[in-house]
């Protein structure tokens, strides 16, 4: 447990697991509520009034776990804005908000190619990393070793041809001579 006020990594990493878990419960909720909605949904029963309940009960069941799950989502963000991994001020530019500004100055909607609307000069100021603030995904990715245990993998198998096909070969003239 962490001491008051200083949450470790480990912290946040239990805390994101008991997130994860709260989606499951969310997710088996919501497919409790469609299966009611379903005929013969009550073990034999087509009690139109029981199958509606159940429904209920499953849908406000799944929002509570969404509401949940935002809040505490929220608060993870609030923590890296904390720690200065991403900007406070980032703006999340969603495509609607990006479609209204490039229709209100006569604007294509898409970018160029269609690629994505590029945010407006006064939003893209302030937009670091394409929204990532200081978190540098470059490093994430060097941190990760499994590209370079498979080249070597690679390398150690062509070597191992090699050395066989040379001792093949040495082999070759030794066995015919004797």
């Amino acid at each position: 447990m962490a001491v008051q006020g200083i949450v470790t990594a480990a912290d946040r990493i239990r805390e994101l697991d008991e997130i994860n878990g709260g989606l499951a419960d969310m997710l088996n909720h919501m497919g409790q509520a469609i299966k009611a909605l379903g005929p013969n949904a009550q073990a034999g029963s087509d009690d139109l009034d029981a199958r509606k309940e159940v429904f209920q009960e499953h849908s406000r069941a799944a929002y509570v776990c969404t509401q949940a799950f935002h809040a505490r989502m929220k608060r993870q963000v609030y923590a890296l804005e904390e720690a200065g991994i991403i900007l406070a001020q980032a703006h999340i530019h969603s495509a609607t908000s990006s479609a209204k500004h490039k229709q209100a100055n006569n604007q294509p909607v898409q970018g160029q190619g269609g690629a994505p609307p590029v945010p407006p000069a006064s939003e893209a100021e302030h937009i670091t990393n394409g929204g990532l603030g200081n978190l540098d995904v470059g490093w994430l990715n060097s941190r990760g070793n499994k590209v370079g245990m498979e080249k070597e993998a690679e390398l150690l198998q062509e070597a191992k041809i090699l050395l066989e096909d040379e001792l093949e070969r040495r082999r070759g003239p030794a066995a015919s001579a004797g």
